[in-house]
């Protein structure tokens, strides 16, 4: 079904992106296949709530954004990380202030390229998203060597286009840039340009080169996914993938449950004479909803009465329904028990729970491994740069991560399991400060010693105020 969906949007990706017309004129052998990239963009509908089952008589859930930001929000919570060096951490830490909502970009559209640039004063850092990015070729583990980054500006009826391709060869950065004018109704690679045509882009040089690198400068962070549209390629598939058909499973049960509660309103029958007219001979319905009253025409040998028509409603039913279907979509996607569907439905056992959850911490690790890959990249972009423009940073700088482990272990259990350590002297205070407060060795013992002379302190302050003992 998936490929039915993808085949609808063939069309829209020729007019917006020839991939012949960019293969050719910057001669490449691309690695990142045509269905590969219709994926994406389709997948980037899905995540921006466009869903392409969706119609006139069905309303979504929008299940697949709401599993992007359920997983995003455990992947990050309490992520910690921290450069040595001053500026450069200055810097990374401002892109840290949007880790949550760019996590989501990632998980949803299969991948995310976090591109540093000096804008004249400072490196800034750029967020590609996917379906403004596109692969072009990696190494035997799967690194990111050769990509192309769209930039795009509309004016009016115009669009002009910018197409970045970054390759790395060589322990060199190769950039080329080529532009083109075309329309939002027409071809977008209508022709090509100079980039001084555009105010944006005039300070861009066509073709330069960045030496003395063993990386593209940028992170890129991809799913750990199997490919199922294109197994060569080493970019993994959203988070939702599996579960597309589901999702469109639960629109239709949830799309059921709302023409239920309102098929089953309230109306009463009554005869037209019973109402009053205006001038113009038009029934007039009392105020509130018109559908409270629906006029039939009764049998004239009868009396004149009316029927209320109230069925019963099924929404018990309905909702069970919907709720099996959210379950699937958790098994599907290896989301821990309850992220979706209701928990007090089914009872399950403590071995299926613990396996769910060890499934959904090993979900959330694979991508925490990958951003992590990622944020090194690009600490080490912010680097290159910073050197390449004469801004001064330490050649020795290091990063550290810190994650939350808190999917696998209960923080209350663990927090407890560590008291009980403590108090038996099987631990020390400092390794309980350690696990407890999340410090470092050398924090948690100056932690300790400054708990000691406060607790001294305020003993020796008691001592002085309570009364002499007669």
């Amino acid at each position: 079904m998936m490929r039915d969906w993808i085949s609808k949007i063939k069309g829209w990706w020729n007019k917006m992106f020839d991939y012949n017309k960019i293969i050719s004129d910057f001669g490449l052998d691309m690695q990142t296949s045509k269905h590969m990239l219709e994926a994406i963009q389709e997948w980037s509908k899905i995540f921006n709530k466009q869903e392409p089952w969706i119609d006139r008589n069905t309303t979504s859930l929008h299940v697949a954004k709401t599993i992007c930001e359920k997983v995003a929000e455990a992947v990050v919570v309490e992520y910690k990380s921290i450069c040595s060096d001053e500026y450069i951490n200055g810097r990374y830490q401002k892109f840290l202030e949007n880790i949550q909502t760019n996590t989501e970009y990632m998980i949803g559209k299969s991948c995310i390229f976090f591109r540093p640039y000096y804008d004249g004063l400072k490196i800034v850092i750029n967020v590609i998203q996917a379906d403004k990015f596109i692969p072009v070729r990696f190494n035997g583990d799967g690194e990111l060597l050769s990509c192309i980054i769209i930039d795009q500006i509309t004016e009016e009826a115009n669009v002009y286009t910018r197409l970045e391709h970054n390759e790395l060869k060589d322990g060199k950065m190769f950039i080329r840039n080529i532009a083109y004018k075309g329309r939002k109704d027409g071809v977008i690679f209508e022709s090509r340009i100079s980039l001084a045509n555009v105010d944006k882009w005039k300070e861009i040089q066509e073709n330069s080169c960045v030496e003395g690198v063993d990386r593209l400068i940028g992170g890129f962070a991809s799913m750990k996914t199997a490919n199922t549209i294109d197994n060569s390629c080493p970019i993994g598939m959203p988070i939702y993938h599996n579960a597309i058909d589901t999702c469109k499973e639960i629109d239709k049960q949830f799309s059921r449950t709302l023409w239920e509660f309102e098929g089953t309103e309230l109306a009463i029958d009554i005869d037209e004479s019973i109402l009053d007219k205006d001038k113009k001979g038009n029934i007039i319905y009392p105020k509130g909803k018109q559908r409270l009253f629906r006029k039939l025409l009764f049998d004239e040998t009868k009396e004149k009465s009316y029927n209320v028509f109230s069925p019963a409603i099924r929404e018990t039913s309905l909702f069970n329904g919907l709720n099996e279907y959210l379950m699937q979509a958790e098994k599907q996607c290896h989301l821990e028990h309850g992220t979706l569907c209701k928990t007090d439905v089914v009872e399950k056992t403590a071995t299926e729970s613990k396996q769910r959850k060890q499934s959904y911490y090993i979900t959330v690790s694979n991508i925490q491994k990958s951003l992590q890959h990622a944020f090194d990249d690009l600490v080490y972009g912010i680097y290159v740069l910073c050197k390449l423009y004469g801004i001064p940073v330490s050649p020795n700088y290091t990063v550290e991560h810190e994650w939350d482990d808190s999917i696998l272990v209960d923080k209350d259990t663990a927090r407890n399991q560590s008291l009980i350590e403590r108090n038996n002297g099987v631990t020390s205070d400092v390794q309980y400060i350690m696990e407890t407060r999340n410090m470092k060795e050398q924090d948690a013992i100056e932690f300790i010693k400054k708990q000691k002379e406060y607790r001294k302190l305020t003993e020796e302050e008691q001592e002085e105020t309570s009364p002499d003992e007669e």
